[in-house]
């Protein structure tokens, strides 16, 4: 028994000991609230790890932005290493320390980076100290990257929700390119005469193929009625008001009169769209985002279509989904002054010019660089590039996991589908499965803060 014991306890301080040696590796955590009047001093190295598929683009991006940082700020020097390959992988070396002092993520891993895994340091402080305009960022994007009110991930770029569509087909039926602030009923009205059944009853066209059971979708639909369908103060989700059954409504709707493409449908229903499910010019308006521009203007030159792109429709309330990957600041950064800065500098005109002015670079975060050209292209020579900066100000956070514990978020994003595709087969009432998310969350939602 005492040698059962004795080697026990051996395994015990080993392992105590293997704790103790990655502790001493890494600095105490900074937790990034500043002295009033505080000066960041910003010089010295620091490592800035980035998305190892994001591919040639990529990596030149990367370096752009590190050396107009470094020009910002002479004395620094930043070491760019394009090694993060998927959340998994950032969770382990977030854990063993093995990271970079501001890192990439994506933004459904906010809140678990910062609150459960305690690794994003704090930057609200170093705004101000920094010159951070913060009216000169799109707010939609900026609040990705709170939690609990505060900053802890810095949005690369400005990604909202926009429709392409086939240009050819409205002019086939007698309709002008949509025009800044249509609206939800402009849409509809669109998509019914745009839509074409065949003699065998199948459809030939649809008015449109749109993701309503995407979060940058379905967000802005569950309060474009008023509806006020998540309360972060009193902890709980309301998806049974019925301003916000009047979004779902709405939309099913449409898709039971076969005006755009139903999400979830059934066998037998599926089957009358297979003409256009998977042809991109049959479903004349379908949502996207800006880096999908390149590859969606080869796709309309291979079927010989003119196309454009336009701005989302407006609800009543409007909204626009917006959703954007990032980077923060490792919170056991030796120098978290130049951390910050770095993490930061994404929120100026210089770092934005510098990441999104290389080829595969996206649109600009802050607001006054939207009408420069730099960022405008990869399409034809009359594209609306306005429609992705349209409505700043009715971006609304498009991403579950950014509005809500992890947890709260998972519930609903496995259950999404689920509204539209139980109501197409018959086994459940989309106010019945709307219930069910909504009692589940209130009472995962419990459990967190019981």
């Amino acid at each position: 028994m005492k040698v059962k014991i004795k080697a026990a306890l051996l395994i015990f301080l080993a392992v105590a000991a293997a704790f103790s040696c990655v502790s001493c590796n890494r600095a105490e955590v900074k937790t990034g609230i500043l002295d009033k009047d505080y000066t960041p001093v910003v010089k010295g190295t620091v490592t800035l790890s980035g998305y190892s598929s994001a591919g040639d683009e990529g990596i030149v991006a990367t370096r752009a932005f590190a050396s107009a940082f470094e020009r910002k700020y002479p004395g620094t020097k930043v070491v760019v290493d394009m090694s993060i390959t998927d959340p998994s992988s950032t969770a382990n070396r977030i854990a063993s320390g093995d990271i970079g002092d501001v890192f990439f993520f994506w933004e459904m891993n906010t809140y678990s980076y910062a609150v459960s895994n305690n690794a994003l340091m704090n930057l609200t402080q170093y705004l101000d100290p920094l010159g951070i305009d913060v009216g000169n960022i799109y707010s939609g994007t900026m609040d990705l990257g709170r939690v609990n009110g505060n900053i802890y991930m810095v949005a690369r770029d400005h990604t909202h929700a926009m429709l392409f569509y086939n240009r050819d087909a409205l002019t086939s039926a007698g309709l002008t390119d949509p025009k800044k602030g249509w609206t939800w009923d402009d849409f509809k009205y669109y998509c019914e005469r745009l839509t074409i059944v065949g003699d065998d009853g199948n459809y030939e066209q649809v008015g449109g193929n749109i993701s309503f059971n995407s979060s940058p979708c379905i967000i802005p639909l569950f309060q474009g009625w008023g509806g006020k369908w998540i309360d972060t103060i009193n902890k709980r989700i309301d998806l049974t008001s019925d301003k916000v059954v009047k979004g779902i409504e709405e939309v099913i709707g449409l898709m039971e009169r076969g005006y755009v493409v139903p999400v979830g449908g059934t066998g037998d229903m599926n089957a009358k769209y297979s003409k256009v499910i998977n042809n991109p010019i049959r479903t004349v308006f379908v949502n996207s985002v800006f880096p999908a521009l390149p590859t969606k203007c080869e796709e309309y030159a291979d079927y010989g279509v003119d196309w454009n792109v336009c701005d989302m429709f407006a609800y009543p309330v409007h909204g626009v989904g917006a959703g954007a990957t990032g980077f923060g600041v490792y919170n056991r950064t030796n120098n978290p002054d130049t951390s910050a800065a770095l993490a930061l500098f994404f929120y100026t005109e210089d770092g934005q010019r510098a990441y999104n002015g290389q080829i595969g670079g996206s649109v600009p975060n802050v607001r006054s660089l939207a009408m420069e050209n730099f960022w405008r292209v990869g399409g034809k020579e009359d594209t609306n590039y306005d429609a992705f900066v349209s409505y700043p100000d009715c971006d609304v956070v498009g991403i579950f996991e950014c509005l809500m514990p992890p947890d709260i978020a998972a519930i609903i994003a496995s259950q999404v589908d689920s509204i539209f595709s139980n109501h197409f087969s018959g086994k459940a009432h989309f106010k019945d499965t709307l219930a069910k998310i909504e009692k589940q969350c209130n009472e995962m939602w419990k459990v967190i803060y019981s």
